[in-house]
């Protein structure tokens, strides 16, 4: 029979299993090396117990962190502010869409959407690192940028009325517009201020 047994503070699926899984605890992956010791036990007769010892190094895990979603108006472009760790050394941006980063590799690279990417309305931003020495692999995080519609609005031509007379307005909009309000440079009064065809009273 055999008995593993740690340097550290992790825990085995089985101490008393020749194929036990070791899994190695935060102040394990802190040292970043363990020893695991296999110890037999005692026979019986004039021969001792054995031991053998084997190490296991611990390398970080990359990590990366592409920032919360945002949202953008149609003809702006976005700053990002990605974040990599452990044994990351590098990043690059790639995105969904078809728009530009002025540079990929930075961490606070700027996009500029592409007209495809505010036709489409969102665009996803991936932060990928590099694929680090050892073990471990590369990892990525993504967010999510929302492109709004610039809101559009017109108060139609001007007009020339009589005096003891109203005028009925005919404006428009769109975009990302949702609601418009009417003001005026006298004291004249609309049927309602909110309606694109409200009435004005001088």
């Amino acid at each position: 029979g055999i008995t593993w047994t740690t340097s550290g503070s992790g825990t085995f699926s089985s101490a008393t299993s020749l194929t036990a899984t070791y899994t190695p605890s935060a102040a394990d992956i802190a040292a970043g090396t363990v020893t695991l010791t296999i110890t037999t036990n005692d026979p019986a007769g004039p021969c001792t117990s054995a031991t053998g010892t084997m190490t296991i190094t611990i390398n970080p895990a990359a990590t990366a962190a592409a920032g919360s979603s945002s949202s953008i108006c149609a003809g702006s472009t976005f700053t990002l502010a990605g974040v990599i760790g452990g044994s990351a050394t590098s990043s690059t941006w790639t995105t969904s869409g078809t728009g530009t980063f002025n540079n990929p590799a930075l961490l606070g690279a700027i996009y500029t959407p592409s007209a495809a990417d505010i036709a489409a309305g969102t665009v996803t931003l991936t932060l990928t690192t590099n694929d680090p020495a050892g073990p471990c692999p590369a990892t990525t995080s993504t967010l999510v940028l929302t492109i709004n519609p610039n809101p559009t609005v017109t108060a139609g031509s001007n007009a020339i009325i009589c005096s003891g007379s109203t005028y009925t307005l005919a404006g428009t909009m769109g975009g990302g517009a949702t609601g418009i309000t009417w003001t005026t440079s006298g004291s004249g009064t609309f049927s309602s201020a909110t309606s694109l065809t409200a009435t004005y009273t001088p």
